[in-house]
């Protein structure tokens, strides 16, 4: 009857430590999966090419960017002010303007004046297989940079 008791309590004690053991090893692979993310993503799907036909500009609110559209094709402006982060407007005379802290910008994003040290940046944008303007907030491009061949 001892040795029952002590063989229930040896096997009790081994099945605690294969628990230990599969708790340790679990927790050492969720430690090498740790679920890191390293911000929004930076590629927005502007929509349709149609949606920015004719001339001008359009804001797109959930990518905080304006589409100008010239005769040189399509880019795309962020409408981030790089004072201090506000969205910027259009202005009346063909500009930006930051109802924040005042900053102007000119139609190419270049500062006219206020705090702003630098110009508003200009992103690259591409067209997906489906026919939909992608732009690529990670990858600055020239002001001159136009994507080119959409249907106005």
């Amino acid at each position: 009857m001892a040795s029952d008791r002590r063989e229930l309590l040896f096997k009790l004690g081994n099945l605690g430590l294969l628990a230990l053991g599969a708790q340790s090893a679990w927790a050492s692979f969720r430690f090498a999966q740790a679920p890191v993310r390293y911000g929004a993503p930076t590629r927005k799907n502007l929509g349709p090419a149609e949606r920015f036909s004719g001339s001008g500009r359009t804001y797109v609110e959930e990518a905080g960017l304006f589409v100008v559209r010239d005769p040189a094709g399509l880019g795309a402006l962020s409408a981030v002010c790089t004072h201090l982060g506000c969205n910027v407007r259009t202005d009346l005379g063909g500009g930006y303007i930051c109802p924040c802290h005042g900053s102007r910008y000119d139609a190419q994003g270049r500062v006219l004046g206020g705090p702003a040290p630098l110009p508003l940046v200009w992103v690259k944008l591409v067209r997906d297989a489906k026919g939909h303007i992608i732009a690529d907030l990670a990858q600055p491009v020239a002001a001159s940079v136009r994507l080119k061949g959409v249907p106005t």
